[in-house]
Formats: C-alpha cells, sequence, structure tokens
C-alpha cells in the first residue's frame, strides 16, 4: 500500500517454492538427473500442501489482495496431477490422473466466490487456523490442522447446527482419485452448543464446516 496507494493488489503466484530467484546472475542450472527441479516440492501433492494452501489464502484476503493466483494447472506444480504421472515417480510418488488435496480447499473457497471474509483468529494459529466466509445468507468455515499430530479444537461463534467434512488421512486416497464424489459428500451433521463446536482433525487435516439452512 505505501507505493500503490488504493489500486487492487493482485498477488500471484503463490507457489511453495520460488519459480525463478529474482537476484540470479545468469541462467538456473539444469536439475542433477533423477531430482527434482528447484522450483518442485514434494508436499505439492500432500494434506500439508491443503492446509498451507488455506492459511496463505486466509491472510492474503484479511489483508485485502484484491486477487490471488496459486500455482499451476497440472503437474507437479499444479493443482492436479497429469494423466501420464509424474515424470520422477520416485521422487514425486504422485497417481496419474488424480488431483491434490489443495485442489478440494481451492474448490471450497471456488464455490463462495465473492463472499465475505470474516474476521477469525486462533488461539495457536502456528498449530490450527481457518477462514471464515460468508455469501448468500450461508457461512462456511475451513479448519487446517498444520501439525503432524491429532489437534482437538473448539470453533466459536457458529450459526446453528452445521455440516463437517474432514480432508485427512482416512479421505485423501478417495478424494484425490474421485473427486467429484468427494465433493458430492456434504458432510456429517453436529449439532454445535450455544454456537460451540468441539472438533478432532487429525494431521494436516482439512475440514469443511458449512452451516446448514
Amino acid at each position: 500500500r505505501q507505493f500503490c496507494g488504493d489500486l487492487p493488489l493482485a498477488v500471484t503466484p503463490v507457489t511453495l517454492k520460488m519459480r525463478f530467484n529474482p537476484n540470479a546472475t545468469g541462467p538456473e542450472p539444469e536439475p542433477v538427473p533423477g531430482q527434482l527441479p528447484s522450483q518442485v516440492d514434494v508436499r505439492q501433492m500432500s494434506l500439508f500442501g491443503a492446509g498451507w494452501t488455506l492459511g496463505s489464502i486466509k491472510y492474503l484476503a484479511e489483508s485485502g489482495a484484491a486477487s490471488v493466483t496459486c500455482y499451476e494447472t497440472t503437474g507437479w506444480r499444479g493443482v492436479m496431477e497429469t494423466a501420464s504421472g509424474s515424470p520422477l515417480p520416485d521422487q514425486f510418488p504422485s497417481q496419474p490422473g488424480t488431483v491434490f488435496p489443495l485442489y478440494h480447499v481451492l474448490a471450497d473457497l471456488g464455490e463462495f466466490a465473492g463472499a465475505e471474509v470474516l474476521p477469525s483468529q486462533s488461539s495457536n494459529r502456528l498449530l490450527v487456523d481457518g477462514l471464515a466466509l460468508r455469501h448468500a445468507g450461508r457461512t462456511r468455515v475451513l479448519l487446517a490442522n498444520l501439525s503432524p499430530h491429532l489437534q482437538r479444537i473448539r470453533v466459536q461463534g457458529l450459526p446453528g447446527p452445521v455440516l463437517v467434512r474432514h480432508l485427512d488421512e482416512t479421505t485423501a486416497a478417495s478424494a484425490t482419485a474421485a473427486p467429484e464424489a468427494f465433493r458430492r459428500n456434504p458432510g456429517v451433521q453436529h449439532a454445535s452448543s450455544d454456537g460451540r463446536l468441539d472438533l478432532d482433525l487429525l494431521p494436516y487435516a482439512v475440514a469443511r464446516v458449512d452451516q446448514i439452512l
């Protein structure tokens, strides 16, 4: 804002690793045969990648970014694998034709395009964080366990009963192999008590919490 005033801020690209070295004085060296290029992070296809994506979009959205561009479309820097699969399956063991878990974070956000970003705060944002949205009278909260341990959390300020869908180690295989079927699953109904909901999030899990209208 110090140099652009009130002009819209477009943040692009958001990636796990830098696409290029802005301080380089010469061409980037070719990767060692059998090793991943420097721009590729194996966590792209992981549950961690989904939680990291949610966290990055939360803070960019709450900071007033007008638009955010994340990743490429396909391949090991994308949101889904190509039909032919990883060029280095031993180093990047993705499955051909599948989506990556972060695909579902972006899809959950896309369903609420144009939503109002509601203020939300975690008591320990290095362990668990989330993004709250409201659109057309509906509220959606996305939560991410950013740690390798189960986290028991309490969500407050929810508007009545909700549906909760977990993307975690128990559902990731089906969610990435059959994304349309996973997205048709609305989740399990939970009754919040005075707007409070207690949840267990498995390591690196992402939970979608939807208000029941």
